[in-house]
């Protein structure tokens, strides 16, 4: 299953500002007891001047969810893809968040079980822009309401996906997530369960932090995150 992520950016250092105001010029007219003057005088025309905030917007394609069953421990992949489009109007950077949940079966062993061996193997990349591997999380953290019962859940956010800021022009991104079960897998992962979710989201560069010093693949922190 994945997600997205979509967000206008609001905050002091991250907002844009809409504003708009209407300045009018009237010339008075002078009137002296006895003696009328006449008075040149000018009005100019009204003139608006509008001021709109920028936007980031994110749109989902290609697959939103996707689900593999009848994994067997043969070493031999499959994938799932999910698709971002950016739509909105000022330059952003784009993170990656990972959440791995996974569950034990008939075998007794959690399905993901990176402090383990024999377990599922995920790998996931990017393409336009290309990023050969994202870390996947070995920590375990709380998992998020809606986790399936029994779960445990490994978490990784914000990692970039290019130093490169996208704008509206800029080609789709495609996630495609791989998984598979070495051959030499022992029973006791038969029967068990993993979700990969990711949620790709946005910030807009302008006020935010350099990336420079950050790597495509691996978290960010420079970045004012959502």
């Amino acid at each position: 299953m994945f997600g997205r992520g979509s967000n206008e950016r609001r905050g002091t250092r991250r907002r844009l500002l809409a504003a708009c105001y209407v300045v009018t010029l009237v010339a008075a007219s002078v009137i002296s007891t006895g003696v009328t003057y006449g008075l040149l005088s000018v009005i100019t025309p009204q003139q608006s001047h509008a001021f709109t905030a920028g936007t980031v917007t994110l749109t989902r394609g290609a697959s939103g969810s996707c689900n593999v069953a009848k994994l067997m421990p043969t070493g031999v992949a499959s994938t799932c893809t999910l698709q971002a489009t950016y739509t909105g109007t000022a330059s952003t950077y784009l993170a990656l968040d990972v959440l791995i949940q996974t569950q034990g079966g008939s075998g007794g062993t959690k399905l993901y079980n990176p402090g383990g061996s024999g377990g599922l193997q995920v790998t996931i990349s990017s393409t336009t822009p290309s990023v050969a591997s994202y870390s996947v999380p070995a920590a375990s953290t709380a998992c998020p309401a809606g986790a399936p019962a029994a779960s445990t859940c490994y978490r990784l956010d914000r990692e970039l996906v290019s130093t490169t800021p996208l704008t509206s022009a800029s080609a789709p991104v495609t996630f495609t997530t791989t998984v598979s079960i070495p051959a030499s897998s022992p029973t006791g992962y038969q029967g068990g369960q993993a979700q990969v979710v990711l949620t790709a989201h946005s910030v807009q560069t302008a006020n935010n932090g350099a990336v420079a010093g950050c790597t495509p693949g691996l978290p960010c922190n420079a970045v004012s995150w959502s």
